[in-house]
């Protein structure tokens, strides 16, 4: 494919990357020739100084044999003015824009411009980092298929249970163990230890596997919480105080922080925003029933202003990934806010995030990859994280090569989480049978997932 990448920041530059380790012909524009700089040393595209809309620089790009355009400045006007070009003037078969505030997401859906919102994308994802279920919660609820992909930490009263005891028949399957950051080579003896991070697949009546691992805990999270009961009426009479307000502090009053503490606030939430630029709160809408205050927000007077002794969750969402990490930090260690979500810019120091333990949301490779998906047919779709980032859960068609084999026969250097065949969701023990039509889901590691796509690529039908 020919695609041009306008804007070479973080998500252009790795939007640009990608595209060119695929061995497509990129061009990518920017006024600023320095931002040029972010492209590693393996691209081998042409980049180009000067605007998008700029009819010279187009033609220089060879607009009119364009099969993509992707509009991923900092700036709305610009995006929508190049995507606008490029859809009416150039007639690229695909464009699409990025999109940072909601507020006029009604302008571009008008224009017949496909967007992406950074905005809606970060703070949704942020919301449900910070409202899910401390030591268990739901990564996918499959109702089509009667299938859940459940997460759980393991609590005092599951050590030193055999992991074997998660694998009950039809109705639960251990798709994953991590201990200490790292993935366990385990078998059906190995002893579960406080802390352990495991990854599920199971039926409703499956609850009741991972209940002896949990106790009581597996009631923090709404979605536990339906599925608990469901499955065990008689826990009910366990669930208290549903619905009650929580305390939220949020540092950083950027596009995201603001729509993240709206979006909390509406829903009764006791929300207060720290920002060191007082400029920045006319970002929060009329509605907003929370309070703003003037500080830096790793700042102890300006946390404690912000009743941190009371939060049970805190959101640093500044655009400085160190600052986001020290104030992360301050709120874990120092306050012991239950709950801290980071945002992360760099996708090369998400080791260091993992490493610490920092539960955090990498906009750039979000974006990146939404937008990816909206310009490519790709073979594999990400369709979620696990285990702190450390695994992406991916979805994809079975190749033919795989026609035939059973789950053990699969070396993929991933997991299988479930196999969706026809309105049916099955759990895939070793002796199980894949077919062509069959819909995989399964859980790896960036590079693992990456060499995968590699090869389904190769082995796609036709």
């Amino acid at each position: 494919m020919h695609v041009i990448v306008s804007g070479c920041g973080r998500v252009g530059s790795q939007l640009s990357e990608f595209l060119s380790y695929e061995g497509h012909d990129v061009m990518v524009i920017d006024k600023d020739p320095e931002a040029f700089k972010r492209l590693g040393a393996a691209f081998n595209g042409v980049t180009i100084e000067g605007v998008a809309f700029d009819e010279e620089v187009l033609a220089e790009a060879q607009a009119e044999k364009a099969d993509a355009f992707a509009a991923v400045t900092n700036f709305d006007n610009t995006n929508l003015m190049t995507a606008e070009l490029a859809t009416s003037i150039y007639q690229i078969p695909k464009v699409v824009s990025r999109l940072y505030y909601p507020e006029r997401e009604l302008t571009f859906f008008k224009m017949g411009i496909e967007y992406v919102c950074s905005t809606t994308l970060l703070a949704d994802r942020f919301k449900e980092l910070l409202v899910k279920g401390e030591d268990a919660f739901v990564q996918q609820d499959r109702l089509d298929l009667g299938l859940q992909l459940v997460e759980f930490r393991v609590t005092g009263v599951g050590a030193g249970r055999p992991a074997g005891e998660l694998n009950a028949g039809v109705s639960s399957h251990l798709v994953s163990l991590v201990r200490d950051g790292k993935e366990l080579d385990w078998d059906e003896s190995t002893l579960l230890s406080v802390g352990d991070h495991v990854l599920v697949t199971l039926r409703r009546e499956g609850w009741r596997a991972i209940a002896a691992c949990l106790g009581e805990s597996m009631l923090d999270d709404p979605a536990c919480r339906l599925a608990v009961v469901t499955a065990s009426p008689e826990t009910e009479a366990l669930l208290t105080g549903e619905g009650q307000p929580v305390n939220v502090v949020i540092g950083g009053c950027s596009a995201v922080g603001a729509h993240l503490g709206y979006l909390l606030a509406l829903e009764g939430n006791n929300v207060t925003i720290i920002d060191e630029d007082p400029a920045l709160f006319d970002r929060l809408p009329e509605g907003f029933d929370g309070r703003f205050i003037e500080g830096v927000i790793y700042d102890e007077e300006a946390l404690l202003e912000a009743d941190i002794e009371n939060a049970q969750y805190f959101a640093a969402v500044t655009k400085l990934d160190n600052k986001n990490l020290m104030a992360a930090e301050v709120a874990r260690h120092v306050f012991e806010v239950p709950r801290v979500v980071s945002r992360l810019f760099n996708p090369d120091k998400e080791q260091t995030y993992q490493a610490l333990g920092i539960s955090y949301v990498c906009g750039t490779r979000m974006i990146a990859e939404e937008i990816l998906g909206r310009i490519l047919q790709p073979v594999m779709r990400r369709v979620g994280t696990c285990f702190n980032n450390l695994f992406d859960v991916v979805e994809f068609d079975c190749p033919p090569s795989w026609d035939s084999k059973t789950a053990a026969e699969v070396k993929a250097g991933a997991r299988i989480a479930f196999v969706a065949r026809r309105s049916s969701g099955h759990m895939p023990e070793e002796r199980f049978v894949l077919h062509s039509g069959d819909k995989i889901t399964m859980i790896g590691s960036h590079k693992s997932l990456d060499k995968l796509e590699r090869y389904l690529k190769k082995h796609r039908k036709g």
